[in-house]
């Protein structure tokens, strides 16, 4: 048998035991990163996840870390998994190709600190993924360096969701079981929710954004996205230099404050259907639940993030989007120039109400504990129902980035056509450990 057919279903185990098993001399960082090699060689022509596998070093770095550990040194947290990053970061010797061709052609100097991070407590950068244009965009489309394809169309083109298609994609697809993703208005929730992952957008801030290519800087943050809450609290951890590790006195009987399916209109019947179900099963299993006191509409709350995102966005990119010879995916040209349209006076007042709305959501907030909503409106299906004219994915999830939430996407079931479903959970920002405490609390009741 060989070793990848021997660790076959090897991600199913925790990163914790990954790590607990190499230690134990059961498992090689060396046959880790042959896997995840082989699977990447044998799907990504078909899904379109991984922009650069750096099979050499990876290979080379593995074997590396073997001889540490034989040598006596204590493995690190990641010691030996294969991690992939959204082509936005920084890698030393790399050009940061951002979802596109014409951003920038000049390799980094250094890795991105959160990078070197990652590096420095074991992990292994298999690679980077491929990603929206400029991270603008959430159905996970990109018209000029291809579109990663959701692994559960099978045979199928469904689209994965984005800004963080591809990270979503390996790991759904197995390449990998932990890979680096950002949210600025959902680019890791709305792939994690559609590709039946996890997927957690820290705090703002908690997370270094030096060496990461922007978006718009009102909002950026950079998580991960993974195969167990442990997991991500892990790679989280690590990135941010910051224990994450479980929270005592949470309560066994949460106050959960619910979007009400009023809030959520328009929804697909299924998701709805799905998380009407979870509200009362969280219900009967003792949990508190009310219904959420929105600031603004979903939809208004979407449009104030959009606003303000178009207007920094313009910012970066206008020049670009401004040049008719630029190689650039139409769709997210217009979403650029449309940022020429905002004046700084009202990208000004838009972010002095938005601070004034986050101050006065978090003097409400006492006494809930999180708050829960679907992950998208609609499920994953075919590439040729993507309307790039309307952004619907979105809408459920700007929220948590206007309001500066830390927020996570669990899986929660599938559709009859076998579409994965996912549930978003909440809360304040630095509030994230306790977030990750609550939501592997709930997990198991999600997966009935």
């Amino acid at each position: 048998m060989s070793d990848v057919a021997e660790i076959s279903g090897t991600w199913s185990d925790s990163i914790a035991g990954l790590v607990r098993e190499q230690a134990g001399g059961r498992l090689s960082a060396r046959r880790l990163a042959e896997t995840s090699i082989a699977r990447i060689r044998a799907g990504n022509d078909r899904l379109h996840a991984v922009a650069e596998l750096f099979e050499a070093e990876a290979l080379s770095r593995a074997d590396a870390l073997d001889a540490a550990r034989l040598a006596g040194q204590r493995p690190g947290p990641l010691h030996g998994i294969p991690v992939l990053v959204k082509e936005l970061v920084d890698v030393a010797g790399l050009a940061t190709a951002h979802g596109s061709f014409c951003y920038k052609d000049q390799p980094a100097a250094a890795d991105a600190p959160l990078l070197a991070r990652l590096r420095a407590a074991g992990a292994n950068i298999i690679g980077t993924t491929h990603m929206v244009e400029f991270a603008m965009g959430s159905w996970g489309t990109n018209a000029q360096r291809g579109t990663p394809l959701n692994p559960h169309g099978g045979q199928e083109d469904w689209f994965p969701g984005g800004s963080s298609s591809g990270s979503a994609v390996a790991v759904a697809a197995g390449f990998v079981p932990l890979a680096v993703g950002s949210d600025t208005g959902g680019s890791i929730r709305i792939p994690a929710a559609l590709c039946g992952i996890y997927g957690f957008k820290p705090s703002y801030g908690l997370i270094p954004l030096t060496g990461v290519a922007p978006l718009a800087g009102s909002f950026d943050t950079i998580g991960a996205l993974g195969r167990s809450v442990d997991d991500l609290r892990l790679c989280c951890g690590v990135m941010a230099d910051q224990a994450l590790e479980p929270v005592e006195g949470v309560p066994g009987a949460l106050h959960l404050a619910c979007v009400t399916a009023a809030d959520l209109a328009p929804c697909d019947a299924e998701m709805l259907q799905n998380y009407l179900q979870i509200r009362d099963r969280l219900a009967a299993a003792g949990h508190r639940i009310t219904d959420l006191q929105l600031p603004e509409s979903l939809s208004a709350l979407q449009q104030l993030n959009g606003t303000i995102v178009a207007y920094e966005a313009w910012q970066h990119f206008g020049s670009i989007a401004a040049d008719p010879q630029s190689r650039m995916d139409p769709h997210v040209r217009a979403r650029v120039m449309a940022g020429a349209a905002v004046s700084a006076g009202t990208y000004t007042a838009e972010k002095a109400r938005l601070a004034q709305m986050t101050a006065d959501f978090a003097q409400r907030w006492s006494g809930i504990d999180a708050f829960v909503m679907p992950g998208t409106p609609i499920p994953s299906a075919g590439l040729e129902q993507v309307d790039e004219q309307t952004i619907p994915l979105s809408r459920y999830t700007r929220l948590a980035n206007c309001l500066e939430l830390c927020g996570i996407s669990l899986p929660c079931g599938q559709t009859r056509s076998g579409a994965p479903l996912g549930l978003q959970l909440c809360a304040l920002s630095g509030q994230d450990a306790r977030l990750l405490t609550i939501a592997e609390a709930i997990d198991p009741l999600l997966q009935g």
